[in-house]
């Protein structure tokens, strides 16, 4: 199995060597916790080894994303490949992304030297096409159908793809619609309170790797996100 690195070390050795070649990653946490921060490392790593990524942005302005990349240490490497065009960033907002989501991921498909797909946000865009006060089954499998759609246009040998997913605040349905069972990973990043705020990870879920079976501590620095060895 080929793997792909995520630009985090220990979460490397944490998934047997990175992520499965070809597979679709779900990144899910609450607001704050550094899912974007964990994109800017994928598609940078991307670019390091020759690679081509495309990063999505349906929640953010370019500006955002400048800010939070001139944060941390690899911003000047980051831009010079985003002006090498090893790294592409497209920001769009939903209305744009409904006329063009199709055609965009056929493009993808189509484009062999893109290796490195990032979503953010993926599953809120299908979620918009079901309000809260017609949640009805009818609707649900509208929505399913066309997640179901998307995602075998991103299913390619040679691209990985990283989806965040974001859980709706009063939907029943929350970030799910299937997704978690049509995707082919998770990672999951979390707060957890103990009189001081604490990130952590964990993999709930990961095909063809013996992962990482317990929940480990991160921080963010200038250098990213970086994975603290509780033992150390």
């Amino acid at each position: 199995m080929k793997r792909e690195n995520t630009g985090i070390k220990k979460l490397d050795s944490m998934l047997d060597g990175g992520f499965p070649k070809g597979s679709i990653i779900g990144i899910i946490g609450p607001p704050g916790v550094g899912k974007s921060i964990f994109n800017l490392h994928f598609v940078l790593e991307g670019a390091r080894k020759g690679q081509k990524s495309v990063f999505l942005s349906l929640e953010e302005p370019r500006k955002n994303i400048d800010r939070m990349i001139k944060q941390f240490k690899f911003a000047e490497e980051f831009y010079e490949y985003e002006e090498k065009k090893k790294i592409v960033i497209r920001c769009m907002d939903y209305t744009e992304y409904e006329k063009v989501y199709s055609d965009i991921f056929k493009s993808i498909n189509r484009d062999e030297k893109v290796e490195r797909l990032v979503i953010d946000s993926f599953n809120v865009f299908f979620a918009s096409f079901v309000s809260l006060e017609d949640n009805s089954i009818s609707n649900e499998l509208v929505v399913r159908k066309m997640i179901n759609k998307s995602l075998s246009m991103l299913r390619r040998k040679n691209l990985t793809s990283v989806l965040v997913l974001e859980k709706q605040q009063g939907s029943k349905n929350g970030f799910y619609y299937n997704i978690p069972y049509m995707i082919d990973g998770m990672i999951n990043l979390d707060f957890l309170s103990l009189g001081t705020i604490e990130r952590r990870l964990f993999i709930p879920k990961m095909r063809w790797t013996d992962q990482y079976k317990e929940s480990a501590p991160f921080e963010i620095s200038s250098k990213g996100i970086m994975i603290v060895d509780e033992e150390e």
